[in-house]
């Protein structure tokens, strides 16, 4: 069990590591947008390998995009916890 101090350490670590995902799912973002952008130039322009690979890249990077976004989320609701548990008569999520 941790300390209060360990626990607010804890969920100012957590929230300052969302943040520095939170620049990469915008990079990853924005290279999903080109990816499409030069999917749609490839396909349009008759240039078939780089319509190809434009949609096979973007459909990765947005996947990607996915999941960084989804990881985002779930340590958003860690740290949540985190701090529910401080507060005093709350429950931890094992106590039910």
């Amino acid at each position: 069990m941790l300390t209060t101090k360990q626990a607010l350490n804890e969920a100012q670590r957590q929230e300052k590591a969302l943040r520095t995902i939170s620049g990469w799912r915008t990079i990853l973002f924005v290279l999903t947008a080109c990816f499409v952008a030069l999917a749609a130039w490839g396909f349009t322009a008759g240039v078939l390998a780089a319509g190809i690979a434009g949609a096979v890249l973007g459909v990765a990077f947005m996947v990607l995009t996915m999941l960084v976004h989804l990881s985002i989320v779930r340590g958003q609701k860690n740290v949540e916890a985190i701090l529910a548990s401080l507060e005093p008569g709350s429950k931890t999520p094992s106590e039910g």
